[in-house]
């Protein structure tokens, strides 16, 4: 499953393993760059000038991310090469500032403490930008989130929100999301009003929620929009999105610890600089995420940068889906 032409079976896609693939001579856990990202992309030598002394020295910029998630960051059919768009994106980063790139791939809810331990020098995981995460680091943002629900095809189920749609159903979810308080508020809003209750089901990774739908043992699947839009692609036809929604800061980023904020600046002018050349906007075209594609890219340092509320926006019911 290595580019948006090669549409690979659910089944094959649930196979999919954690583990990782060498750039140069780095470990096992280094993700290679994709020939996309290589391309014609120069290092820009005042940015590289910038770059914390540390890491320059190094020569290495070390990457936290959490695969599979499809099309963000997930594995190739030789179950060991990451890619994606974000694994694209960081691919180019480093490119651009002049440094090798070794990913390392880890859960989800162990890359922000390993950002505060220094095991890696930014994360880029589909992290929603989010007032709770900018209280221990800070977010260059990379593209626009917001969310979605997969269910089977034909099913009768219909759900766009996190209130009444969602009350009474089996519910698979990534461990560590966003969407996992969303449904804890849906649950106790199904139970205050009577309705049956939301059974959350939390899941280690993303294809294993997958898979907890399309084995029966679930009756839907939430997550980010991109992530549920290329499940259903991979499907032929057996999954589908029923609902998305966006929510007031609907905005995913590279996460940088407030330890080591001179990269905030410097990620941030390479963020700025591959939208402004066009391979922004090639690497979302690639992986189909153009919906979700940023025109500018901001730095986000405190709370209080991000809208107050936790309301959604929610699309209309998808048509000939349930």
């Amino acid at each position: 499953m290595n580019n948006r032409k090669h549409l690979v079976p659910v089944a094959a896609l649930l196979t999919l393993t954690a583990c990782g693939t060498a750039q140069d001579a780095a470990p096992p856990v280094a993700g290679a760059a994709s020939p996309a990202a290589s391309a014609a992309l120069a290092r820009d030598d005042k940015l590289a000038a910038q770059v914390p002394a540390e890491i320059r020295t190094r020569g290495k910029l070390v990457i936290g991310t959490n695969a599979p998630y499809a099309p963000l960051e997930f594995f190739a059919e030789d179950n060991k090469t990451l890619v994606g768009f974000e694994i694209d994106t960081g691919d180019a980063l480093g490119q651009i500032l002049g440094l090798k790139v070794e990913w390392q791939n880890t859960s989800f809810d162990n890359i922000i403490p390993g950002l505060e331990a220094g095991r890696y020098d930014i994360g880029i995981a589909g992290f929603g930008i989010e007032k709770d995460r900018l209280e221990v680091v800070s977010f260059v943002s990379n593209y626009l989130s917001g969310g979605g629900f997969l269910v089977k095809k034909g099913s009768g189920v219909k759900v766009n929100d996190f209130k009444d749609t969602v009350c009474g159903l089996r519910v698979a979810v990534q461990s560590g999301t966003t969407q996992v308080e969303r449904l804890e508020k849906a649950d106790a809003y199904c139970r205050g009003a009577g309705k049956e209750p939301v059974q959350i089901i939390r899941i280690p990774d993303q294809n294993q929620a997958v898979l907890t739908l399309s084995s029966g043992r679930a009756d839907v699947v939430t997550a980010d929009k991109p992530a549920v839009e290329w499940a259903a692609k991979q499907s032929e036809g057996a999954l589908c999105v029923t609902g998305t929604y966006r929510t007031p800061h609907s905005l995913s980023g590279i996460a940088i610890p407030k330890r080591n904020a001179a990269l905030n600046t410097v990620i941030q002018a390479a963020m700025t600089k591959l939208i402004q050349e066009g391979h922004y906007k090639r690497l979302a075209d690639k992986w189909g995420v153009v919906d979700g594609a940023i025109e500018k890219s901001e730095i986000f340092t405190e709370p209080g940068q991000v809208q107050d509320g936790d309301e959604i926006f929610p699309q209309p019911i998808k048509e000939g889906c349930a």
